[in-house]
């Protein structure tokens, strides 16, 4: 089966591409969408909707223990942490989280065997929380977490939208901030931040792109996020979360596709090459409301949308 578009077209046996081939269309063919901060227990249904509105993989980035790891939303892939760590009384625990999205801990020997549990339901990251408004991880226990999850090759994850809760993290041993803060940072934390990555969920938590660019022109990697389950979020690719990324001066169709899929660890999706699987969206052109509208949708080669 051939897909045709500008400026190539692709070619897919049996949910690969196989071949790329010349111009075949006015529409463009773009690599499917990658959501690199989502809630499926929270958005009930998500999962089942995601994949036909043009994203095709997502990391959950905080869910009960008992509802990872997602084995039955496929075709959607699912890349999670479990529950996010965090202190007695501590966030999400007190809030929107108190049905078990947070483990409590307070010492190292209980950190170390959190993380060991959240492994064991093959977990590939790991997410700590830092949120002032609430109890926060003592410091040793929060670096005991980190070095567990690394020693069993998780990615550690911070919850920290300020500056403090930023510095938190990084003394932590965290790899990846799973929101943009929504503080300025000073330049000595922002050096610290060179080489790791930011999710962007700009629009859900309404911070300014200015705070996404001032990261990525310190050296941050950055993924498409929208932190679907936050409230005004809903189970598609988000047109305002690439617009804002544009406005901070992120290409957001790399931020959404080949940069979130290696964020993941997926390396088969987020770009057109041979041997990639047929995760595909036929788009009329690169502008956000077009990627957000895909005139037509394909998971692994199967065609599972077609806009009329």
């Amino acid at each position: 089966m051939w897909i045709a578009g500008r400026p190539r077209s692709v070619r897919v046996e049996l949910g690969r591409i196989v071949e790329l081939g010349p111009p075949g269309g006015s529409s463009l063919v773009i690599p499917a969408v990658v959501d690199a901060h989502v809630h499926l227990a929270v958005a009930t249904g998500a999962a089942a909707v995601l994949p036909f509105a043009g994203v095709a993989a997502v990391l959950d980035l905080g869910a009960p223990l008992d509802a990872v790891p997602f084995g039955a939303a496929l075709p959607l892939r699912v890349v999670h942490a479990g529950p996010m760590l965090t202190a007695p009384r501590g966030y999400p625990t007190q809030s929107w989280g108190a049905g078990g999205f947070g483990l409590e801990v307070s010492t190292a020997a209980q950190a170390r065997d959190a993380v060991a549990r959240i492994a064991e339901r093959q977990a590939r990251f790991l997410k700590l929380a830092f949120d002032p408004r609430f109890a926060l991880l003592d410091a040793g226990v929060a670096r005991a977490a980190a070095d567990e999850a690394h020693a069993r090759g998780l990615v550690v994850a911070a919850h920290a939208l300020e500056a403090d809760s930023v510095r938190r993290a990084l003394d932590a041993g965290c790899d990846v901030l799973a929101h943009t803060p929504r503080e300025e940072l000073p330049s000595g934390l922002l050096s610290r931040l060179a080489g790791k990555w930011v999710i962007s969920t700009l629009r859900a938590f309404g911070v300014a792109p200015v705070r996404l660019r001032a990261l990525r022109e310190a050296g941050m990697r950055v993924a498409y996020g929208t932190d679907l389950g936050n409230e005004g979020t809903s189970p598609r690719i988000d047109a305002s979360e690439l617009s804002l990324l544009a406005e901070a001066g992120v290409d957001p169709l790399r931020a959404a596709t080949a940069d979130a899929a290696e964020l993941l660890g997926l390396p088969d999706l987020g770009s057109l090459r041979v041997g990639s699987a047929a995760s595909l969206l036929v788009v009329r052109d690169e502008t956000p409301e077009s990627i957000a509208n895909p005139e037509r949708v394909y998971v692994d080669g199967n065609l599972l949308h077609a806009r009329t």
